[in-house]
């Protein structure tokens, strides 16, 4: 079951009070997965966030182009407290990356529409939620960028 604690010290949910993160809580389920497992695919579907709790999990994107063949660059390695699957809070709702565990790895799984419904009930929690978002989004589009330059200064 999950926790306050281990919601508590989530990236996304700074800001909240106890009250706020136990509505999270009602709608979350604690999940594992074993090494090597994905535990979603870039593209697919994306209906649920992910809170790491315990082990690493892979973050990767597909690269192809007319001029370059097809290859994937792994953009992260996310570590406990921090979030994954964030696109299904977000209109796209298609997962921007695929994510495989690469050790065994406990995850607080929340479905996307049942956390957005929250949202739309309790605008404060949404509001909060959604700006600690951004700064997730903004940092992983850094981030992904920076090794994406590595990568081509490396093949130069």
């Amino acid at each position: 079951m999950a926790t306050v604690e281990a919601l508590r010290s989530c990236e996304l949910f700074t800001g909240l009070s106890d009250e706020e993160l136990e509505q999270i809580i009602a709608l979350a389920a604690v999940e594992t997965y074993e090494a090597g497992q994905e535990i979603f695919a870039e593209r697919q579907p994306a209906d649920r966030l992910f809170i790491l709790s315990s082990g690493r999990v892979q973050m990767r994107i597909h690269l192809g182009s007319s001029l370059r063949p097809d290859r994937e660059l792994t953009v992260e390695e996310v570590e406990p407290g921090r979030i994954f699957g964030w696109s299904s809070l977000v209109t796209q709702q298609r997962f921007t990356a695929s994510a495989r565990a690469l050790q065994p790895v406990t995850v607080i799984a929340v479905e996307a529409a049942d956390l957005n419904a929250l949202f739309d009930r309790n605008a404060h929690l949404g509001f909060v939620v959604m700006k600690q978002l951004a700064k997730v989004v903004a940092s992983r589009l850094n981030h992904t960028r920076q090794r994406l330059e590595q990568q081509e200064a490396s093949e130069g």
